[in-house]
């Protein structure tokens, strides 16, 4: 075989390598929010978001407040509109889940962000004493649903004080948090 049949016969094999990496899920082409590829945090190794190409574990949702946190979208008025966050998430979209996981528990860092995500389940943001420990940010008061209301919209702890800039301000309509919330509540 000549030089030139040669170089040809390993760029169709390289080629078709990519192609089956990208395709099956592996490779920066396949990567979503908040994961760094396969193999690296979260459940089954395919990061916070969910399975390959970042999409969502789930397709079927249980309720318009789970369907929120997974995916960022209401199934009465469609995506949800939202101000800051990290970069990726305006990019690729995505929910609650993109950074607090599926269990609502955060824990893993952001890709990008400078703070890591807290636990959003309902009981631990409620709990009395449960931020006074200093252990994820200044102390403060228990939640309480208009609070959450308020950090999910304008971006602020129960204290007043601004939440960390990876957090969107999310502009969702009233009967959507009700079932956002409703959904922190079933988590365990």
């Amino acid at each position: 075989m000549n030089r030139s049949a040669t170089i040809g016969i390993i760029l169709i094999v390289i080629g078709v390598l990519g192609l089956t990496f990208v395709g099956s899920g592996f490779g920066p082409g396949s990567w979503g929010p908040g994961m760094m590829g396969p193999g690296m945090m979260g459940p089954g190794g395919w990061g916070m978001m969910g399975g390959p190409g970042g999409v969502p574990l789930k397709t079927q949702y249980d309720s318009n407040g789970e369907r929120i946190y997974y995916t960022g979208v209401s199934e009465r008025t469609g995506p949800i509109p939202f101000q800051g966050g990290p970069p990726w998430l305006t990019m690729h979209g995505g929910g609650c889940v993109s950074c607090h996981g599926i269990n609502g528990r955060g824990g893993v860092p952001v890709m990008m962000g400078t703070a890591i995500p807290v636990d959003i389940r309902y009981a631990t943001l409620t709990e009395e004493g449960a931020h006074d420990k200093g252990n994820e940010e200044e102390a403060h008061p228990p939640y309480t649903d208009k609070l959450i209301k308020r950090a999910i919209t304008k971006g602020l702890n129960p204290a007043g004080k601004p939440l960390d800039w990876t957090m969107p301000r999310w502009r969702m309509s009233e009967q959507d948090l009700n079932d956002l919330i409703a959904h922190l509540k079933v988590l365990r």
